[in-house]
């Protein structure tokens, strides 16, 4: 006759050891996250002329045009000349170095150069209250290029030994100026009458127009 085996019951899989090994690596991973941090510039697109002025001028307009051959700054419909080895007839502000041969663009250009020609036209009567500033790129610069033209055209700066006592930007003399400066803070009131301090401003409303296509 023959035999029936008889079929045991499973025991129950134990997974507490698996659990508690989880719940150590579940903090070791959040610690080893990287946060992707995200910076909002804000910029205005380009409108319609309001036309001519109250008192019948034209409104002022400083424009910068940016390409791979420098900077072009532009007041009120007059390019500045041309300045330190640029060719005449060129960009106001041409590059450091070839664009061609910058692993990173953003080293290129020069910056402290750009940054000094804009401060020079805030510091005149005319232009002290105006905040606006046209930034047009050519369709092939570099995009952290703009970002950067952007932000040197902003505020105004100052070596950051002053900066604490400084009320207003200062022309820098040399790039290691630049690359250490710092905003400097004034107090002022806004419409709800809170006072605190805010950046000295230099041109914060950027208005970006439309790039150009390179030839």
């Amino acid at each position: 006759m023959a035999k029936i085996a008889k079929i045991q019951d499973a025991e129950d899989l134990n997974l507490t050891p698996i659990m508690n090994v989880v719940l150590v690596l579940i903090p070791l991973m959040l610690l080893s996250v990287v946060f992707m941090t995200i910076t909002v510039i804000e910029v205005t697109m380009p409108q319609r002329s309001a036309g001519a002025a109250q008192n019948g001028e034209p409104p002022k307009r400083l424009q910068l045009f940016i390409s791979e051959q420098g900077f072009t700054v532009v007041e009120n419909q007059s390019q500045l000349p041309a300045v330190e080895n640029c060719p005449p007839g060129g960009p106001t502000i041409c590059p450091i170095k070839d664009v061609a041969d910058c692993e990173v663009k953003t080293d290129c250009h020069n910056w402290r150069l750009l940054y000094n020609t804009l401060l020079e036209i805030k510091q005149k009567p005319e232009w002290v209250d105006h905040e606006q500033i046209e930034i047009v790129a050519d369709s092939s610069v570099n995009f952290g290029v703009l970002v950067k033209a952007m932000d040197i055209s902003r505020y105004q700066r100052v070596p950051h030994a002053e900066g604490e006592a400084a009320t207003k930007g200062k022309l820098l003399l040399n790039d290691a100026e630049l690359n250490d400066s710092v905003t400097p803070y004034t107090e002022a009131t806004d419409a709800e009458g809170n006072t605190g301090k805010v950046p000295v401003a230099m041109f914060p409303v950027v208005v970006l127009g439309l790039p150009t296509v390179s030839q």
